[in-house]
């Protein structure tokens, strides 16, 4: 036994957690098309907050707008429309912030909608090492191309987007700063900015046209069917193939003692998914 075999489970375990995300992209699309919702959550997106190209002369300067959307928040009675007016926008320096003067480099970002007793906002999260949570704002130089940027963006465990509430907020949409020059003004600053929508508008309008209501339903309730019956398939399998190798006779003295002295230690995603399907803790 090795650290290579942890390694290659941790992929797999990885690879897992991308099916399962994307169940909960089908239940979303059912959610919709149903105008039912399967549970009640604390801040659902219900509709809306598109991404617009503002034409408004008091958004000059800014490089993002989004449009009106309808939320459901427990913290209000009622559905609440944000933002308050036609859109809200953000400068270059509202979405990096104070970061130093830069060059040829990437910035990972995230956009959270948040609503709480203070009340609803759009606010960015930029990208930290998943080591080191309160540190600085990751910055990559172009060393690497766009695509792989942008599955470090979408797709790695060793970055993280600090939280603002994780009760009363959830991501909308993700961005790739492409920086050929930030010095924290909008005059100097040249940024090209790549956005990732991941919203996930839940039940609530449903298909208003009778025939697309028809058709489109039943399509999208099977989908979530196949995808679920596909995720429990692989979840059995590698659930299966981990607890074999958790229970291999060859660890000295145990697998527990084992990674709990360990140098190298369990990878993350594999440690979490052991103590949460096996129920043992490292």
């Amino acid at each position: 036994m090795n650290y290579a075999s942890a390694y290659i489970l941790n992929k797999l375990v990885l690879a897992l957690e991308k099916t399962r995300s994307t169940l909960d992209l089908a239940l979303s699309s059912r959610e919709y098309a149903l105008a039912n919702n399967s549970e009640e959550r604390n801040l659902q997106l219900l509709y809306g907050l598109s991404a617009l190209k503002s034409i408004a002369y008091t958004n000059y300067y800014d490089t993002l707008s989004f449009g009106k959307s309808l939320i459901k928040s427990v913290t209000s009675t009622s559905n609440l429309t944000f933002p308050t007016g036609n859109q809200e926008s953000f400068s270059v320096y509202d979405m990096l912030g104070p970061i130093d003067e830069m060059s040829d480099g990437y910035v990972f970002g995230a956009i959270y909608l948040a609503n709480d007793e203070y009340g609803s906002s759009l606010y960015i999260s930029l990208a930290r090492p998943a080591d080191d949570y309160n540190g600085d704002p990751l910055i990559i130089s172009k060393d690497i191309d766009e695509k792989t940027a942008e599955d470090i963006l979408l797709n790695s465990t060793e970055i993280v987007f600090p939280e603002y509430n994780p009760d009363y907020h959830f991501v909308v949409y993700k961005f790739l700063a492409d920086v050929q020059y930030y010095d924290q003004t909008i005059s100097n600053s040249r940024v090209f900015f790549k956005l990732y929508d991941l919203r996930q508008p839940r039940g609530y309008f449903g298909f208003n046209d009778q025939t697309l209501n028809q058709f489109i339903t039943p399509v999208v309730i099977r989908n979530y069917e196949q995808i679920l019956e596909i995720y429990n398939n692989q979840n059995s399998l590698v659930k299966s193939i981990i607890s074999n190798w958790v229970g291999n006779s060859g660890w000295d003295p145990d697998f527990r003692t084992f990674w709990s002295v360990s140098e190298e230690g369990l990878p993350s995603a594999l440690e979490t998914y052991i103590q949460n399907e096996l129920g043992i803790i490292i």
